[in-house]
């Protein structure tokens, strides 16, 4: 789920910690970001867009409590995701899109922030 962090923050416009968007504008973003990184179908953007849209409320939902969500629980909620990402992509796709995100991970690891994508 600390995927999702960056992606909430990329949201942004500007790319900043402006505003908050919506669950859709911010499903948008990320299936945005996937199509360009692994030429997704008009069939699989709409239904990456419902996916990401449907855990970005689910993900709202939680903050909402005011606390931290159970960090168990959102690795639970990734790997059910990631399940549901690999019946929409194909084997390739979600290999691509897999590293694409490791890569992602790597960069802010190494102090590249929440920036967006990088150059390709």
């Amino acid at each position: 789920m600390v995927l999702t962090g960056s992606f909430v923050s990329n949201a942004q416009p500007g790319g900043g910690f402006g505003g908050q968007m919506d669950p859709e504008q911010i499903a948008k973003f990320r299936a945005d970001d996937m199509k360009q990184t692994v030429k997704l179908t008009d069939d699989q953007y709409k239904k990456v867009v419902d996916l990401y849209k449907a855990e970005m409320e689910n993900m709202m939902k939680m903050f909402e409590s005011g606390g931290m969500p159970d960090m168990g629980e959102m690795q639970k909620q990734r790997e059910e995701q990631n399940k549901k990402l690999q019946a929409i992509l194909t084997k390739d796709q979600f290999t691509a899109w897999t590293k694409h995100e490791e890569e992602r991970m790597q960069q802010m690891m190494n102090g590249g922030g929440f920036g967006g994508p990088g150059p390709r």
